[in-house]
């Protein structure tokens, strides 16, 4: 994360019954039986998982809530008790998610049966694909539903509107005259993913609202502690740490046609330089930093269009200022900017200014000349 989560932001409270009933349910589920309505809860989210089925709804094409369980408990009875309590074991024992991330144990279901596992993973899919939106158990959680809980995360000073993991972009645009309940929302990205880590699927502090280009394009399913090539690493818990105090921005061979632009890390500390590497792995943070500043000259002209050298540089030194931090959670590319502004107020530069001077004199008379042409 670039900016971590604010210790006080509020749990989406479906998720939270969802994940004890699925704590629930694999509990009762360890002693050998039938498929009954005593594994589920008692109160209202329990008779909504039971009551979500084919049984009660003809229309329904597909396995439902209430199906997706029977499959998982049917594959899990034909599996030692032993087993099934291990498994209790698992959800039991990783609830503290700052902790998992401070020891992560990749390899949390390698003991369980590949039928049992993907049960298990159909349960948590539709748990959050489905389940989450059934009337009852929003009802349970006080009648907020995700685009409720989103606009209470996004309404929070603390936490603002730009993506927690970029800082380049808004999590969702904002329609003036347009009801809360009927406002766009963010995607809810899994930090552990739910085809990984099926027992975090639902976990309330597992679920963090994160811009379409982090959630679709850059994370989809990677892996926070394993790289593709199966080697361990280290990441950021989203609501203890952050990226912003150590990274930076270096400007390369400031002479040349194309200055070089790099994002860097500022720290010699393992660990710290391990979370980094997954951080840029996970959000392509490095390569859309340094695309985004491919053409030094470009955002020189757009973000200044100087009129002269001493002009250039005083909106450099004005624009090298340190960002409010409520204008660094509400304006997309606010923080890399100013990193970018800073780094150039530390450095001469009149070469760029006389080069990009020389190139837009070049242009100016070749377009003259190639006019001269056509019109002789």
């Amino acid at each position: 994360m670039l900016f971590q989560l604010s210790s006080n932001t509020p749990r989406f409270r479906v998720f939270s019954l969802l994940n004890s009933e699925f704590i629930y349910f694999i509990e009762q589920s360890v002693a050998q039986g039938e498929f009954r309505r005593e594994l589920f809860s008692e109160g209202a989210v329990g008779q909504a998982c039971w009551s979500n089925s084919k049984v009660n709804d003809v229309r329904a094409s597909k396995d439902l809530t209430r199906d997706k369980f029977e499959k998982l408990f049917s594959s899990l009875q034909g599996v030692e008790e032993n087993v099934r309590q291990e498994l209790l074991d698992v959800f039991r024992d990783n609830q503290d998610l700052q902790a998992f991330f401070n020891a992560p144990s990749r390899n949390l279901l390698e003991f369980l049966p590949l039928l049992c596992q993907t049960a298990l993973k159909n349960v948590a899919t539709h748990l959050y694909c489905a389940t989450k939106d059934i009337a009852p158990i929003i009802a349970a959680a006080g009648g907020l539903d995700i685009t409720a809980h989103f606009n209470l995360f996004r309404g929070m000073s603390s936490n603002g509107k730009i993506c927690k993991a970029c800082g380049m972009k808004e999590l969702a645009a904002f329609r003036a005259g347009v009801a809360d309940g009927d406002q766009w929302r963010a995607d809810y990205d899994h930090q552990l993913c739910k085809s990984k880590y099926p027992t975090f699927a639902v976990h309330p502090d597992n679920l963090i609202p994160l811009c379409d280009v982090c959630n679709q394009d850059a994370k989809k399913a990677k892996d926070l502690f394993k790289c593709d090539g199966g080697n361990e690493r280290l990441a950021f818990y989203p609501y203890a740490e952050e990226a912003r105090e150590l990274i930076a921005i270096e400007i390369q061979r400031l002479r040349d046609p194309e200055p070089t632009i790099k994002l860097v890390w500022s720290t010699d500390d393992a660990a710290r330089l391990n979370k980094l590497q997954t951080w840029d792995d996970i959000y392509e943070i490095r390569s859309r930093v340094e695309g985004r500043f491919s053409s030094l000259e470009v955002v020189i002209d757009d973000e200044i269009n100087p009129a002269g050298i001493d002009h250039l540089r005083n909106q450099i030194n004005d624009k090298a200022r340190p960002v409010v931090e409520r204008t660094l959670k509400r304006k997309e590319w606010s923080f890399w900017y100013q990193k970018l502004f800073q780094q150039l107020n530390l450095i001469d530069i009149a070469p760029f200014w006389e080069k990009s001077q020389f190139v837009h004199r070049q242009g100016i008379d070749g377009g003259e000349y190639i006019l001269a042409g056509v019109q002789n």
